[in-house]
């Protein structure tokens, strides 16, 4: 019997287990374009089938690029507890970077907790060990972020982002699904928190959901910025961001160039903090939808 893309989703939200299945099965493409592109099945496998979907590594990277890949990698927590992207996610894309010619691959955040912890207890270092040319960093310092001028926002009118970023060739945007208790979900587009010096005023002088939106009208008109991959491999359902919380094993991994339908097609694998939602109900997806930034229908998204 063949299982519908919903039945699929309710399957996993309901259960939290992984259903035995193929070593890759597609869950949703776009008609037209690869708007969203998801797969369950092992990490490497899955990130480098969506890249293959959505264009091929050499549509984005050329010879001689420096690459920045910017994952969720702020927390001082082992792999397991999933705070952070998936160690395997972000080696695949770092692999799949330097095949294409990149010079050098630039992984980085700037970290919650105390950046030598992050080192220690994160595992993404000896993740990407053997690695020529690939660098873990976890920012603070001011020197290394410059300002930028954000001409559409609505409250976030300036603010600074990380030199490395804005002197990129090309930007890969690598968060993980997790819940927050600030903003309900952490996906692909509140992941740039990590991205800029001061994160606090997003929570303190400024509406935070607007705030997201806004800088996503600056990052997602980058030409540098290629695709997002999101991570939904282990979910932290519950006690996001930093956990401990649920884990739930989803092995899913979503891949495209529509910040809100990746958020809106994360949102829809679980329940979060115990309830279910939908786009509208997430501020932040809500505001950017708004703002133009994509598009919370999925409703063209065909089933494997």
């Amino acid at each position: 019997m063949d299982i519908t893309r919903r039945q699929m989703l309710q399957m996993i939200a309901a259960t939290g287990v992984v259903v035995t299945a193929p070593p890759l099965t597609e869950l949703a493409m776009a008609a037209a374009d690869p708007r969203v592109v998801a797969f369950k099945g092992e990490q490497a496998a899955t990130v480098r089938k969506i890249v293959e979907r959505l264009g091929g590594i050499n549509k984005f990277i050329s010879k001689g690029d420096k690459v920045v890949i910017k994952p969720n990698m702020g927390f001082a927590t082992a792999p397991l507890r999933s705070s952070n992207t998936d160690t395997v996610v972000i080696r695949t894309l770092a692999e799949l970077a330097l095949e294409a010619g990149a010079k050098q691959v630039q992984v980085l955040d700037n970290p919650v907790h105390p950046a030598p912890l992050c080192k220690v207890r994160s595992g993404i270092v000896e993740a990407l060990a053997g690695l020529d040319d690939v660098f873990v960093q976890w920012v603070k310092n001011e020197k290394f972020f410059g300002d930028v001028v954000i001409p559409n926002g609505r409250q976030l009118k300036r603010t600074q982002v990380m030199k490395a970023i804005l002197e990129c060739d090309a930007l890969i945007n690598a968060p993980m699904a997790k819940s927050h208790g600030g903003a309900i979900v952490s996906m692909g587009l509140k992941n740039w928190m990590g991205a800029v010096k001061n994160r606090q005023e997003w929570h303190s002088t400024f509406n935070m959901h607007q705030a997201i939106a806004d800088f996503g009208t600056y990052i997602y008109n980058e030409k540098r910025l290629k695709f997002t991959i999101l991570d939904a491999t282990r979910v932290l359902a519950t006690g996001g961001p930093g956990g401990p919380g649920e884990v739930r094993h989803l092995q899913t991994i979503i891949g495209g160039f529509d910040p809100v339908a990746i958020d809106s097609f994360g949102l829809s694998l679980s329940s979060w903090n115990g309830k279910n939602y939908k786009p509208h109900q997430v501020p932040y997806i809500k505001i950017a939808e708004e703002m133009a930034l994509g598009s919370s229908d999925l409703s063209n998204l065909r089933s494997a």
